[in-house]
C-alpha cells in the first residue's frame, strides 16, 4: 500500500507541477510581471507555507509509526517521499480556498494535518 501512495502522490504532484508550469508560462505571455505570477502560486496552487506544514506533519506521523514498532527513515529517505504528499495537500486547500472562502477551518485540518500525519505514518514508517 505504502508503495502505491508513493507512486501516486509522485504521479498527481508531476502533473500539477507540469500544469503549473504551463499556467505560469501563459501568464507570463500575457504580460504578468514575476511578482502576480508569484501571487498566482500562492493564491491558486500550492502555498509554500502549507506544503512545509504537510511534509512536517507528515515526518510527524512517520516518527511516530517509529515509536510503535516501525522503522523510523532518515530526513534524506522521508522528505523526499513527502513532498509530493506536501504538495496535493497544499494544492487540494489552496482550490478549496479559491473556489469559496467559506471552507471551515475543520477542512484545512484535515487536508493539511490529520491527512498527512496518516499518510505519513503508512508511506514512510510502516
Amino acid at each position: 500500500m505504502a508503495d502505491v501512495l508513493r507512486r501516486g502522490f509522485l504521479g498527481g504532484a508531476a502533473l500539477l507541477l507540469g500544469v503549473f508550469a504551463v499556467a505560469v508560462v501563459r501568464e507570463r505571455r500575457s504580460g504578468a510581471a514575476y511578482g502576480e505570477v508569484a501571487d498566482l502560486m500562492e493564491r491558486e496552487w500550492f502555498s509554500a507555507g502549507k506544503v512545509f506544514v504537510a511534509v512536517l506533519v507528515g515526518l510527524a506521523g512517520s516518527w511516530a509509526a517509529a515509536c510503535v514498532g516501525g522503522t523510523r527513515s532518515g530526513l534524506s529517505e522521508s522528505v523526499p517521499i513527502l513532498f509530493p504528499l506536501g504538495l496535493v495537500a497544499a494544492f487540494v486547500v489552496c482550490r478549496w480556498d479559491a473556489v469559496d472562502d467559506r471552507h471551515p477551518l475543520s477542512v484545512k485540518i484535515v487536508a493539511l494535518v490529520a491527512a498527512p500525519f496518516a499518510l505519513g505514518t503508512i508511506m514512510t514508517g510502516w
